[in-house]
């Protein structure tokens, strides 16, 4: 699958790299408004990235936020504006966990132990804008060692200008790890994507290997001071391994959506528009598939260059086809259901990158998949971090996350609906140059309501420490 996806989006980078030595010397100099020449510049294609409009009447802006691939950042200012470097280093940690097995009763604690290497290049030319991480290590469960396994995570993000006014964006991320590996960070949205591009990510899952990958295509086009087109497409899979026998099955997702949109400066720093979106879930090994159509009413603010508000909301249409088998008759029943309906989808979007603080603050309500427990669900889900630079060397960041899974199809699942909540707090202290340690705990509670047994209550205590090497070179334009 990774081959797949890296194969996808390297043959395109290669035309484009290949394409743009001409096309640069076309744009190399351009008719400035005030006489003379200009450097095009890269254009901002993220709500991240520097706003600031300029009396030109053909001022590029980024993309509305509520169709952003991008997920909100906490980067300080400073941080988002290092641009042509190669950075490389190790981590090594360890982390305690109160509740290994995410079992109800009969908690068994314990540590796990990781090491993972790392290395990420960032490249900016006047049109394209490119970076590559990739990590990679081994992790150690002290009571389980049936559970020891390497892990891998790769990220490539391609960003190109193909016209003064057109942009094209893919990128894709890939993570191959076991559900203990996120006890060493707290982020339970290791995917990094947008509002409306990212998934069920909110649920806590018995003990496996687990696959995910998400690529995405983005394409906009400024044909006006004023108005802006585009589109973009997204693929999201999903599957578990190594299941523990006894615990819940969970199921394997793929998520496919394509979405339109058009947008109207209202003012300088006002943007509203409309958007249409489709998704297609599967489940594996299940056999249901849904079908979902919404149109979104979109207004985006830019409070600041480094600081948005979002709002969007609008119908949701559902169709819902799967299989039911009853396993109480010999042979086992199949009995095929469908299911259609409307429902209200919409959420709130809000970003800040200041220069010692970075908020990141969403809320939605929409159809999506059901993070590995349950099939296709109506998720709402509200989270916020906050991390500040409290002196030079040491930072501290919070973070809360909070979803209702509730079941589109009741009938089809082990589960009706799923409750969780995490909450964490990290500090950040850099030790000397180029070394710093990480010191956090987070706590975890999700209820969960089943077809055929009574509620369970899942709780975790989490702590981790994790010391880190980080060289960061920089490389020539």
């Amino acid at each position: 699958m990774l081959q797949r996806h890296l194969l996808a989006l390297i043959l395109p980078a290669a035309l484009i790299c290949s394409s743009s030595r001409a096309a640069l010397a076309q744009t190399q100099v351009q008719d400035s408004p005030q006489g003379g020449t200009v450097q095009p510049n890269y254009t901002p294609s993220t709500p991240q990235e520097s706003v600031t409009l300029p009396p030109s009447a053909e001022a590029h802006v980024p993309t509305p936020l509520p169709l952003s691939i991008d997920a909100n950042m906490l980067e300080f200012s400073p941080e988002l504006a290092r641009t042509n470097y190669v950075q490389a280093g190790l981590s090594a940690g360890a982390a305690y966990d109160s509740n290994l097995l995410a079992q109800s009763s009969n908690e068994v604690g314990g540590a796990i132990y990781t090491v993972t290497p790392n290395i990420g290049l960032n490249m900016s030319r006047p049109r394209l804008l490119w970076s590559l991480n990739y990590s990679g290590g081994y992790l150690v469960n002290q009571r389980y060692s049936d559970f020891n396994q390497a892990s891998h995570n790769a990220g490539i993000d391609i960003r190109y200008r193909l016209s003064p006014h057109v942009n094209f964006r893919v990128n894709d991320h890939f993570v191959y790890t076991g559900t203990f590996l996120n006890q060493l960070t707290g982020n339970s949205t290791a995917l990094g994507v947008g509002i409306i591009q990212q998934p069920n990510q909110a649920i806590i899952t018995p003990v496996a290997k687990r696959t995910d990958d998400l690529g995405t295509v983005e394409i906009t086009y400024q044909y006006s001071a004023s108005d802006m087109v585009g589109a973009t497409g997204s693929v999201y899979t999903s599957h578990f391994g190594n299941v523990p026998a006894g615990t819940p099955q969970l199921l394997g997702t793929t998520s496919e959506t394509a979405s339109g949109f058009y947008t109207h400066r209202i003012t300088t720093r006002n943007w509203s528009g409309v958007a249409y979106t489709y998704q297609r879930l599967r489940f594996s090994p299940d056999t249901q598939q849904v079908d979902t159509h919404s149109i979104f009413l979109f207004h985006t603010i830019y409070l600041h260059p480094r600081m948005q508000l979002a709002l969007f909301a609008g119908p949701e249409y559902s169709d819902v086809r799967g299989q039911v088998v009853d396993n109480t008759v010999t042979p086992p029943q199949v009995t095929a259901t469908a299911h259609q309906g409307w429902s209200t989808a919409g959420g709130a979007s809000f970003s800040w990158q200041g220069q010692r603080t970075g908020i990141s603050a969403s809320g939605v309500r929409k159809v999506s998949d059901g993070g590995g427990l349950l099939e296709a669900v109506t998720v709402t889900t509200g989270s916020g971090a906050i991390r500040r630079q409290l002196t030079r060397t040491a930072n501290l960041e919070f973070s809360a996350i909070y979803a209702n899974s509730r079941a589109l199809q009741a009938a089809s699942g082990a589960f009706l609906t799923l409750k969780s909540t995490s909450v964490s707090v990290a500090w950040e202290q850099q030790i000397v140059r180029n070394f710093s340690a990480n010191l956090g705990y987070g706590r975890d509670y999700q209820q969960e309501t089943a077809t055929s047994i009574p509620g369970l209550d899942i709780n975790h205590n989490r702590a981790w420490v994790t010391l880190s090497y980080q060289f960061t070179h920089p490389i020539g334009r």
